[in-house]
């Protein structure tokens, strides 16, 4: 087998986990901070579509309910168990229309308690009167908050609209704004929206004259390069402090990224900080720079006439390509999620996080075949008992297929010896 010899685009994902991402429609939400009474709480929130729900006509109207059991484990520290918490849910509408609005969501939500740490959050929703059940889990980080009289909350990735993304601004001042909240596996698919930073900063009391503060923030890519470096003066009264921040990613690289912020205040001196990870996925860098590279790795699933359209386009049309290409693969245009692309790229982002020691995940054997075929139903491993190697098997039992790899040195350097990848 031959690899292609186009450097890949940088789809590096460190929010990976240990399988793809199921698109199930259930998203969840959480965010550590401090109440009005500065004591701390961390909100949950459960969002799902109407068209995910099951309605039941009942008195006139439509109504839909469900219920979301949540498990939040702890995974630093004392690990364990930390709670379990169930929330109501309910959907009421006047018409049978209604239930089918693609831009439409029931969201429910409860506040618990928490000690500071880093905790993974196991939401599994089930639909009364159904046998639909759907899972999703988050990670957060509650912050030991106002340690040093000054804190941040916990930072909320959101996706902007290009023609409305500040800079730098009060969340008073751009709440207006339509947003989402950006979960890990959300994909930026048609460049009309630029990921934004939303915090908070505490003080440890309330102040009759605003502090003078000054705000740091960089963001950094996962190769430490620095893409952006700001700082501002705030001035803060010890509630109510939230901003915004948002960049332009247009001539980015797709991949993860650190916001870092800091913010320091004197008399008395006072200092805090917090990072949170942003995954890009799509950028218009795909589509310039790094358009041989793309094209090379669609070709690993896409035929040639497949993609000629796109590969043909010069660079001003090539957006319209792009969205042109895979709105025909989206499986339900009535969603405001395109599947098609997001699977693709959760199959990029899962190869580049486990199959790149030896070279870049997509250019590895399993990481073509990944790509192309998606997960294996089956691994199994088997020992080479002659020499230091290895064998992976990964079996697809809908296609009847299996494809063997084989890693000489024990290195994960494992090259398909048997099976057809194409």
């Amino acid at each position: 087998m031959k690899s292609p010899c186009i450097i890949l685009f940088l789809a590096l994902s460190l929010c990976a986990t240990a399988a793809p991402a199921q698109q199930t429609g259930l998203s969840v939400f959480a965010n550590a901070y401090l109440d009005s009474t500065r004591t701390p709480q961390t909100r949950v929130s459960a969002e799902i579509p109407f068209r995910k729900l099951v309605f039941f006509k009942k008195q006139g109207v439509y109504e839909a309910r469900y219920e979301v059991y949540l498990e939040i484990w702890r995974i630093d520290g004392d690990k364990g168990l930390a709670g379990t918490y169930v929330m109501q849910g309910s959907a009421t509408v006047q018409t049978y229309k209604d239930t089918k609005k693609s831009d439409t969501r029931s969201r429910s939500w409860r506040l618990v308690s928490l000690d500071p740490g880093s905790y993974s959050i196991e939401a599994t929703l089930r639909v009364k009167d159904t046998r639909i059940s759907m899972h999703r889990s988050v990670e957060l980080r509650v912050p030991d908050f106002v340690t040093s009289g000054i804190g941040f909350g916990t930072p909320r990735v959101l996706m902007v609209p290009s023609n409305r993304m500040p800079s730098f601004a009060k969340w008073s001042e751009f709440r207006n704004v339509p947003t989402v909240e950006k979960q890990a596996d959300v994909t930026l698919a048609m460049f009309d929206r630029q990921p934004a930073v939303r915090f908070e900063i505490f003080l440890d009391e309330d102040t009759p004259e605003p502090i003078p503060c000054n705000l740091f923030y960089e963001v950094v890519s996962a190769t430490d390069e620095q893409m952006l470096y700001g700082r501002k003066q705030i001035h803060l009264r010890g509630e109510g402090d939230e901003y915004v921040i948002g960049f332009n990613v247009d001539n980015w690289e797709p991949g993860v990224y650190r916001l870092n912020l800091r913010a320091v205040a004197k008399n008395p001196d006072r200092d805090a900080s917090a990072t949170v990870d942003v995954r890009i996925d799509v950028t218009r860098a795909m589509l310039t720079t790094g358009f041989d590279q793309t094209m090379t790795i669609m070709s690993i699933i896409y035929s040639k006439d497949e993609l000629r359209p796109l590969r043909d386009a010069n660079e001003a049309q090539r957006p319209v390509e792009w969205a042109r290409f895979w709105h025909a693969r989206d499986p339900d245009p009535e969603t405001p999620e395109n599947e098609a692309l997001q699977s693709y790229v959760a199959r990029i982002n899962y190869v580049m996080e486990h199959f790149s020691k030896v070279a870049p995940g997509w250019k590895t054997d399993r990481g073509q075949v990944y790509i192309k075929h998606g997960a294996p139903d089956e691994i199994d491993r088997a020992a080479d008992q002659r020499n230091r190697g290895e064998y992976e098997i990964w079996r697809y039992h809908a296609m009847n297929r299996s494809f063997v790899f084989y890693d000489m040195f024990g290195l994960g350097d494992y090259k398909l010896v048997e099976g057809d990848m194409f």
